[in-house]
């Protein structure tokens, strides 16, 4: 077909169109791209394998590219099928000639690939998971396509149908005691139910993103996608540009931005000054309310980590709250860092004594708790969370109650005993 015509392109349709070797992407055409990494998980590497000795494939277009993260089973138990696929995959990776390949107890491959050096402005990932969307921070654009990304492997290319662009303006800067958990969570709010931003890519802008630290952006990104859309970026500016320049390690990279008169299938803006604490009640992603109509629900358990939030902010929120308390006697709390570099960082502040000394127990980098690896709920029991997902069953019993929420506002429940407003106890920490 011809090529179209070179309008005014989002950075969606830039970048896409830079990895088809085009001028310009039309919104809704399929188009051959070559990703600059391919990125999976562990879960899905047994059913890989099978197919690959299936088809007979004994090597990887480009070996280079792949990055292969152990994340979600980071220890495995005894009677665990994960050690086997543990085992397979350190032998598989170099049989193939994979070099990135990060083992249990590395993190998260969202925190990897942003940490490392692979996300950078302008590059294309394909992922096995739409919340990787939080390397947009960094300018990167991430397109899953769950368990076909074993394709891209062996081909160096896949289609990608070009996405429309929603634009999401910034203004304002954030309260006290508020996070970007608690603008995403309104944003999903007001229009996942509505499908709204199916198969678009959110893209955010606005004079509030400078005021956004790298960790807040990121876990606005990787919660964008329980809008319903495909993928989110974030326009590039000094402090996202300062952070890839630290990391890149020589590779190159190149800012993005859209055109002027760039088309958009819809602008909404956000005033994060009116934003206040949100909570959001199981068991639909839409739920969220102000923190008043929620405070007071008694909890079993508090959880800070997830791709959501387990960065080395949110670990400094939730021990802004914890410093020098202790959590309820009848709640258990786990808190996960997202790498092995926030582990480190957490160490080196103190952090992870005072978590220790309020009496929660912190896991090794890893999902962990989000999917129901590790502190698994039992019977009516209730739980207040940094996890992407509240629905029935996703941490253990069908008849549990998960709520969302921010660090801040789970670390002060955990103390309280109970959903609880973070401002009070934050008041003088922060």
């Amino acid at each position: 077909m011809p090529h179209p015509a070179s309008t005014g392109q989002t950075i969606a349709q830039k970048i896409l169109a830079r990895a088809a070797g085009r001028d310009a992407v039309t919104v809704g055409e399929y188009v051959n791209c070559v990703p600059d990494h391919v990125v999976t998980q562990e879960m899905v590497w047994p059913m890989h394998k099978r197919n690959l000795d299936k088809i007979g494939a004994r090597r990887f277009a480009r070996p280079e590219k792949a990055i292969i993260v152990i994340d979600h089973t980071p220890a495995a138990a005894t009677g665990s099928p994960h050690a086997a696929t543990h085992h397979m995959l350190k032998q598989l990776t170099q049989d193939y000639g994979v070099e990135n390949f990060y083992g249990p107890n590395t993190g998260l491959r969202h925190l990897v690939l942003v940490e490392r050096g692979y996300a950078r402005p302008g590059s294309l990932v394909f992922s096995d998971e739409g919340n990787i969307a939080s390397i947009g921070a960094v300018g990167a654009l991430n397109i899953p396509m769950s368990t076909d990304v074993l394709a891209p492997l062996l081909k160096d290319q896949h289609w990608v149908c070009v996405p429309k662009t929603i634009r999401i303006e910034l203004a304002g800067s954030l309260p006290f005691g508020v996070t970007g958990r608690d603008l995403v969570q309104t944003i999903i709010r007001d229009h996942e139910e509505k499908g709204t931003f199916l198969q678009c890519c959110v893209e955010y802008g606005g004079p509030a993103l400078a005021g956004l630290s790298l960790d807040d952006r990121q876990a606005i990104l990787a919660s964008t996608f329980h809008t319903g859309a495909d993928t989110a970026i974030m326009d590039v500016d000094d402090r996202a540009l300062a952070y890839v320049e630290e990391r890149a390690g020589g590779r190159p990279y190149q800012p993005v931005r859209s055109d002027p008169d760039a088309e958009y299938a819809a602008v909404f803006a956000y005033d994060l000054s009116q934003l206040t604490p949100m909570v959001t009640i199981p068991p639909t992603q839409s739920g969220a309310v102000d923190i008043a109509q929620a405070a007071g629900r008694r909890i079993d358990q508090a959880t800070v980590g997830s791709c959501a939030n387990n960065r080395l902010d949110d670990m400094r929120a939730a021990a802004a709250v914890l410093r020098g308390r202790k959590i309820a006697p009848h709640v258990t709390m786990y808190i996960s860092p997202g790498s092995q570099n926030v582990y480190a960082a957490a160490a080196r502040e103190g952090l992870l004594e005072i978590f220790a000394q309020a009496g929660a127990a912190v896991l090794s980098p890893g999902c962990n708790t989000c999917w129901g690896y590790l502190g698994v709920l039992s019977g009516e029991e209730v739980s207040i969370t940094t996890h992407q997902f509240n629905y029935q069953g996703r941490n253990g019993s069908t008849a549990a109650s998960v709520y969302l929420a921010s660090p801040y506002t789970v670390a002060a429940s955990a103390v309280a005993g109970e959903i609880t407003d973070p401002r009070p106890l934050l008041a003088g920490r922060i």
